[in-house]
């Protein structure tokens, strides 16, 4: 699995400015929503599983960067990016607000063989200054093209 199957242009947004967190997840979460079939989470069921793993603890790496993530009853993982100017309010390590947020879900049934997935991610994500990179051109297909040069090889799955 590459990047751009996790990711694509069609799950990165760009906003001058989120409110909150909550709503933060709730954009996230209408980009991850299956809900293709009827047996598919929509958004709802996401925000749900998105806030609940939160609860557990903060998700935030600092220099600006979450990695929102939650399991659930899906095929394959799937990822979205919200990029914001302003940043948002989390409970960063460095105190500083969050401006980049690329949300993952997970299948289920196989969550522990996704624990490196989540490890690789936080390791070549966590870039300083990398959400005003791509506040610069705010192109979802640079963005991507952006993240993944950052992995030299596949992300194991």
């Amino acid at each position: 699995m590459d990047m751009a199957t996790l990711l694509s242009t069609d799950r990165i947004i760009f906003e001058d400015e989120v409110s909150s967190m909550k709503k933060a997840f709730e954009q996230l979460s209408r980009l991850l929503q299956r809900g293709e079939s009827e047996d598919e989470p929509g958004a709802d069921a996401v925000f749900d599983a998105l806030t609940s793993r939160e609860k557990l603890g903060s998700t935030t790496l600092g220099n600006g960067i979450a990695i929102p993530h939650a399991c659930m009853d899906i095929p394959e993982p799937i990822a979205a990016l919200l990029v914001t100017e302003e940043g948002i309010k989390m409970d960063a390590p460095d105190k500083k607000p969050v401006h980049l947020l690329l949300a993952l879900l997970i299948p289920r049934d196989n969550s522990q063989m996704y624990q490196p997935l989540l490890k690789e991610l936080a390791a070549n994500i966590n870039r300083k200054g990398l959400y005003e990179d791509f506040i610069s051109h705010k192109n979802p297909s640079l963005t991507l093209d952006h993240i993944s040069s950052f992995f030299i090889t596949d992300i194991a799955a």
